[in-house]
């Protein structure tokens, strides 16, 4: 069995034991006949052969958690093989049919929303956008008809933030829509107790407006999220969204409101334990030195235990280059470190600016002890033309 089998084999699968009383032969007959078929998963037509002999009995018998297994097995070994239209269609054949158990309550709401979970996670690993669609799509009209909110609302936001890795822009501006509409009163004002759940629709309109470059509705929509004061959301949550507001305050080259952002980011990063925080203090460097703060941006105690990281390592040098105003240090460790620094495509739009910033304060320091100096020793001195020199002069 391989390690992704492993990690989604029935997980969601309820067990107990039972002592078997008279009446119960026809169940414990089901109930080995789909342990059997268990065991004969690398078979793909034996076991599935013995799967929809399960479902058959169980439908003669009245329908209980054993047909609901049985088809879940057979969803399973239909969802390995997502390539072709006549797979697809198999699958979404059966998840009509888990999904009817799920809408009759045949299981226990609790059994129900960790498989339809399990489905989900299975079918977004690498199925084609469309067929995605259509079975997240049948996943909410059944928890919309059976009333589970509160599982509609997360398996809408799931569909939400695969839509916005996949950049299905249009599909997910209606889905925001939809969800938004569910925060606000008649007035069109938030509603007080769905705080927490604005928010993470916020960060994930934060995310499209972030990939198309609509500055203005980041703006608003950034505002509106650090004004809500009735939410408890996830620090992942509101780190991507700091995170998206210090993006957006680089862009408009707001350095010091940058850097307060990116700071916050990383605090929620690192209290939710995603790998984020460190990519977050390198932008709190980079703001930093943007923004000619005297204030080293590691020394808070949170950031202080990263600063071993290759990562950090390298943004480090590159402050006490720019602090000693080492032109040649601070070109080499550019050079040097070009996957931990330019490769981000982030952190190298503001290269252009952070050598500008580094070359006035270079330059200021050189023609301070002097009244007259030629171009040509400041260009020698700054390791750059005498006509980029005149530009910085301008």
């Amino acid at each position: 069995m391989s390690d992704e089998e492993f990690m989604f084999d029935d997980g969601d699968e309820e067990y107990a034991f039972e002592y078997e009383e008279e009446g119960e032969s026809d169940e414990l007959t089901i109930e080995s006949k789909y342990y059997n078929a268990k065991t004969q998963r690398d078979d793909f037509p034996v076991a599935l052969a013995e799967f929809q002999a399960v479902v058959s009995e169980d439908e003669q018998n009245g329908r209980s958690d054993w047909g609901f297994k049985a088809t879940k097995q057979i969803l399973k070994m239909y969802l390995k093989q997502t390539d072709s239209a006549d797979n697809q269609q198999k699958i979404l054949e059966y998840y009509d049919r888990m999904l009817d158990f799920v809408s009759k309550s045949i299981v226990t709401r609790n059994y129900a929303e960790k498989s339809v979970n399990n489905m989900l996670e299975r079918v977004s690993l690498g199925a084609a956008s469309s067929f995605t669609r259509v079975f997240y799509q049948k996943t909410l009209d059944v928890l919309k008809q059976t009333k589970n909110d509160r599982l509609w609302l997360r398996t809408s936001l799931r569909l939400g933030r695969l839509q916005l890795e996949q950049r299905q822009f249009q599909h997910l501006e209606k889905l925001l829509a939809e969800l938004r509409l569910s925060c606000l009163d008649d007035a069109g004002n938030i509603i007080h107790e769905r705080g927490t759940q604005l928010l993470e629709i916020n960060a994930l309109y934060l995310g499209m407006y972030v990939e198309q470059e609509e500055t203005r509705k980041l703006k608003v929509t950034y505002l509106e999220s650090v004004s809500v004061r009735s939410a408890i959301p996830h620090p992942r949550i509101m780190g991507f969204i700091r995170e998206c507001g210090g993006k957006m305050y680089m862009n408009e080259r707001n350095w010091e409101s940058a850097q307060v952002n990116f700071f916050d980011a990383f605090k929620n990063y690192d209290e939710a334990g995603s790998p984020q925080r460190v990519q977050m203090l390198k932008y709190l460097v980079l703001a930093s030195m943007l923004s000619e703060t005297e204030v080293n941006p590691l020394s808070s105690p949170e950031a202080m235990s990263y600063e071993g990281d290759p990562d950090i390592i390298a943004m480090t040098s590159l402050v006490k280059a720019y602090e000693n105003q080492n032109v040649t240090e601070f070109e080499r460790i550019l050079h040097d470190n070009k996957a931990a620094i330019l490769d981000d495509p982030f952190v190298a739009r503001y290269i252009g600016d952070l050598r500008r910033t580094f070359r006035m304060q270079a330059l200021h320091s050189a023609v301070a002890p002097y009244t007259r100096i030629r171009i040509d020793m400041l260009g020698r001195r700054l390791k750059i033309e005498p006509a980029e020199v005149e530009e910085l002069l301008v």
